[in-house]
């Protein structure tokens, strides 16, 4: 389980670089995420006979996808994805082949805790040490998805997968953000539209109101789920 920033940069601490011009690939840079001409996908960089200077030689002690698959969690340390179609721009400047061999590189065992998602053609990936399955899906909807689709599909998401009802209250925390306002207009919205015509309202005995899809469950054991969550469960611990 959407449109703001489609892509996820490097760290700045490690990709930060003003004086880098856009049109320039940093050849430097290029050879710390993937050195192929020199030593390819899953080999040590320390391998090459080449000379460098020492502070490339210190980034080079691990290998391409080593530094990718740090790349990745840091960015899941902070909540985001990595699209990897940012490798294709400067600094880095990566080709296909250099890209498809490191997304094949980060499938063995070493990595196992990278994970990805795709979207409309677009790699994003994310460490699961430090973001949850389910927030990176968020994380995707939230990219790119108008609101009204980002609710519907974080509404059945949370049906099909736990299975429970949303709280309507959960669309103002991370990863949307979005206000009281925003959320019932496009609620009002989706009443009209035949793509979320599965969406649909249930109030708490508190009047809390909770969000299912009448496609993933039935309105009586969202009635009481949403009872239970919110009142119930509280009443008797």
């Amino acid at each position: 389980m959407i449109e703001q920033n489609a892509s996820a940069s490097i760290p700045q601490d490690i990709a930060d670089d003003s004086d880098i011009a856009s049109e320039q690939p940093d050849i430097s840079r290029r050879r710390w995420l993937l050195p192929l001409s020199e030593t390819g996908v899953g080999r040590n960089a320390n391998t090459s006979t080449d000379v460098v200077e020492e502070p490339i030689a210190e980034i080079a002690e691990l290998s391409a996808e080593q530094h990718l698959a740090n790349a990745i969690r840091q960015c899941s340390k902070d909540g985001e994805l990595l699209a990897i179609s940012t490798l294709y721009d400067a600094p880095y400047s990566l080709t296909e082949e250099d890209i498809v061999q490191l997304k094949t590189a980060l499938k063995s065992d070493e990595f196992i805790d990278i994970a990805h998602l795709s979207l409309n053609g677009e790699d994003y990936f994310y460490s699961d040490e430090f973001m949850s399955d389910n927030f990176a899906q968020l994380q995707l909807l939230n990219r790119h998805a108008d609101i009204c689709t980002a609710i519907a599909g974080v509404v059945r998401f949370e049906c099909e997968t736990y299975p429970r009802p949303l709280k309507q209250s959960m669309l103002m925390s991370e990863p949307f953000h979005y206000t009281a306002s925003e959320i019932e207009d496009a609620l009002t919205l989706m009443k009209t539209h035949p793509d979320f015509q599965d969406i649909q309202q249930v109030l708490a005995s508190n009047d809390a109101p909770y969000l299912f899809s009448n496609t993933l469950m039935s309105y009586g054991k969202a009635r009481g789920l949403t009872e239970w969550i919110e009142v119930e469960q509280h009443e008797n611990p």
